[in-house]
């Protein structure tokens, strides 16, 4: 048997051999920076451990306690959608290739000796391997510091305190950094009366298959499987995107290739954000650390791109980047690379900590500079024509295409996208300029000029919402992306008056999809309050992935991995903020309770939600009727009186810092009841 578990991080596999029990436990340590894992066995046995390496291998220490590899990386690998250009190139001129070192050191009770490359222990019951890694990559944009050897030295350095430290506390402070985040929320979805029994039990490969057999759908067949779900996107968000770390790619830190698909970097038009939708709701607010760091490392590589290629003030990056924050166009076709909307997009994702309530003054001012420096290009960027409105020019919506009578194209004026990122990167640096203590920047004129003139979303004849500036015919109308409807999520959107045409829009663009345009079509839904087409969408996020039709269809892999097809974390993480979405929303002022939960999810509770401007919220519902909820300000410029919707039904309510306040309905009248104890821990 193997399993992960979500409450300590820690992978366990037993199995029963000619030598008895034979159980394994692997982790990593964010606390210690190492892998640790321990083989014990019920009877002494024989195990060879042996180390390579897809890289190329400069050094190899064997001693006694351990092993050392240096190593030297690649200059450059092309990915494989790029046949023409070569696999991999040791050496580039311009390019200074990381090194890099692993050091593998162990424990034991039996005998060892090594052989060639391998170690041989002997006669062991318990055997604790520790492996560290080092590289001289210094920074996201920054040049390499050090070398292979001082990679190594401080590989092994950290892989003996591991090893002396002992597995006992290496497994505590472990557990106790996972769960001092991921315990934040606690969500529990109810088996109904429909489901199959005894779920626990059923391997989650079979679990999934057997759900998608039942007569009446997976959802009412095995409703844990949706929180399991949840729970997997907000353990693979802590596990690979922690302060002073990389943000998560597109493969998060789970790739195994050398040539990844899109070489597993971070597309901006949608990818990269939506790994992120779920971190404030989700309680999970340090996670967004790394993409600020990213978006920092842009701005100072993007101020000379805006310059050279756009003359433009500010920074500006487009539809693609690394770790060495790459901000020019790529090569490729205009629907995709020419798009200069990275910056707006990033600073309207990272103000999310702003508006849930968990933002400090210092990721504020750092959010406050990079919110400046993208409007400055934006300003720049709009041409004032003399006409009603500014406009962008050229202007594509990501990744899609009209007919027109020179045949598909991809650029034209304003696109919906282009208008609603601008607008909303405006009010962005208006929000934050008193916050930052900038109330009499110059900036703020020239938005304060710019703003009424950006065109708002548009409604084309048919009643859809138009995703170029003029009304154009589609060359794929169930495209995947979604960019003209960012107002409506992750916007501040719908109002009422766009209601029925972004219902319109999505009904056109259809369902079935990638696994990432998926969640973006849940979290659509649910604004509108779809239910029933949030029970469809994730029915179709629940098929395992080898049963989906089309080469642009969605579902899960056997380990959860969301499929694009292939693989891309961004399902997984996305699916956060989506649930979310369906339990609690709170863009409008108004949070809502259940706005969107499907009935085959009958009944539940979920501890730890967070609402804007920053109120913990935790939620019941029995046989998808909602039974009260607690809701309690984290901070004392979030309380105060706060609008409640379930339904229909809206009330005001004044929220105390230091107190919890219990909404329950009122049978006799259908209306909310409120009432407000003090909480024992402020």
């Amino acid at each position: 048997e193997r399993g992960l578990s979500f409450g300590d991080a820690t992978h366990r596999t037993s199995a029963r051999g000619t030598a008895g029990l034979i159980e394994q436990e692997t982790f990593i340590s964010a606390a210690a920076g190492v892998l640790v894992h321990r083989i014990r066995s019920a009877a002494p046995v024989d195990i060879t451990v042996s180390l390579s390496t897809p890289l190329y291998e400069t050094g190899r220490t064997q001693g006694r306690d351990g092993v050392v590899l240096e190593l030297k990386l690649p200059a450059d690998v092309a990915p494989g959608h790029e046949p023409g250009e070569p696999a991999l190139q040791e050496n580039v001129d311009g390019v200074t290739p990381l090194e890099g070192a692993l050091c593998l050191t162990y424990q034991h009770d039996g005998d060892a000796h090594t052989s060639g490359e391998a170690t041989v222990f002997h006669g062991v019951t318990e055997l604790l391997l520790v492996v560290a890694t080092d590289t001289t990559f210094a920074g996201i944009g920054r040049q390499p510091e050090g070398s292979a050897a001082s990679c190594a030295e401080a590989a092994r350095r950290r892989a003996h305190t591991a090893v002396s430290t002992g597995w006992d506390v290496l497994v505590d402070r472990h557990a106790a950094a996972h769960r001092k985040l991921f315990d934040r929320v606690v969500l529990s979805l109810d088996a109904g009366p429909r489901a199959l029994p005894d779920r626990e039990g059923v391997p989650t490969d079979v679990r999934l298959r057997e759900a998608n057999a039942h007569p009446d759908g997976v959802l009412a067949a095995d409703p844990a499987l949706v929180a399991l779900l949840f729970n997997y996107g907000r353990y693979l968000l802590v596990a690979s995107s922690r302060p002073g770390t990389l943000p998560a790619t597109l493969q998060g830190i789970w790739n195994e290739d050398m040539r990844p698909p899109w070489s597993s970097n971070y597309t901006l038009n949608i990818n990269a954000q939506m790994n992120y939708w779920g971190v404030e709701a989700a309680a999970l607010s340090e996670c967004h650390e790394p993409l600020l760091d990213l978006a920092e490392a842009l701005a100072e590589s993007g101020r000379s791109t805006a310059g050279t290629l756009y003359g433009a003030r500010g920074w500006v990056a487009h539809h693609n980047t690394d770790a060495w924050a790459f901000s020019s166009p790529t090569a490729g076709h205009a629907s995709w690379s020419q798009w200069p909307m990275a910056g707006p997009w990033l600073v309207r994702q990272l103000d999310e900590q702003r508006r849930f309530g968990s933002a400090t003054a210092e990721f504020t001012h750092r959010l406050w500079t990079l919110a400046v420096g993208a409007a400055e290009f934006a300003c720049d960027w709009l041409i004032d024509d003399d006409g009603e409105h500014l406009r962008t020019s050229p202007s594509t919506s990501p990744e899609n295409c009209y007919i027109s009578a020179q045949g598909r194209t991809a650029v034209g004026i304003s696109t919906g996208m282009d208008r609603t990122l601008i607008t909303e990167l405006f009010q962005t640096v208006i929000a934050l300029a008193p916050l930052a203590g900038q109330a009499d920047h110059p900036i703020l004129t020239e938005i304060s000029h710019a703003l009424p003139r950006i065109a708002p979303p548009a409604i084309g004849r048919e009643g859809r919402i138009l995703e170029w500036g003029e009304e154009e015919k589609e060359a794929e109308p169930t495209h995947r992306h979604l960019s003209h409807l960012f107002f409506a999520y992750p916007g501040n959107g719908p109002t009422p008056e766009l209601s029925d045409a972004l219902n319109l829009s999505l009904d056109r663009r259809g369902d079935d999809s990638t696994g990432w345009s998926l969640i973006w079509k849940i979290c659509l839904r649910a604004r509108l309050g779809q239910s029933g087409k949030v029970a469809d969408l994730l029915r179709l996020m629940f098929r395992p992935a080898d049963e989906a039709n089309g080469p642009h269809a969605g579902g899960l892999y056997d380990n959860f991995f969301a499929a694009h097809p292939p693989f891309q974390i961004d399902g997984n993480l996305g699916f956060v903020g989506a649930l979310a979405e369906v339990l609690v929303q709170s863009h409008s002022g108004v949070i809502r309770l259940l706005p969107a939960i499907p009935g085959e999810l009958g009944s539940g509770s979920v501890h730890g939600l967070i609402a804007r401007p920053g109120i913990a919220v935790d939620l019941e519902w029995q046989d998808g009727r909602f039974t009260e909820a607690r809701l309690s300000p984290r901070r004392a410029d979030a309380a105060g009186e706060r609008l409640i919707a379930l339904g229909e039904d809206v009330a005001p309510v004044e929220l105390l810092y230091g107190h919890v306040t219990t909404v329950r309905p009122n049978p006799a009248s259908g209306a909310l009841d409120f009432s407000t104890t003090q909480q024992e821990n402020t």
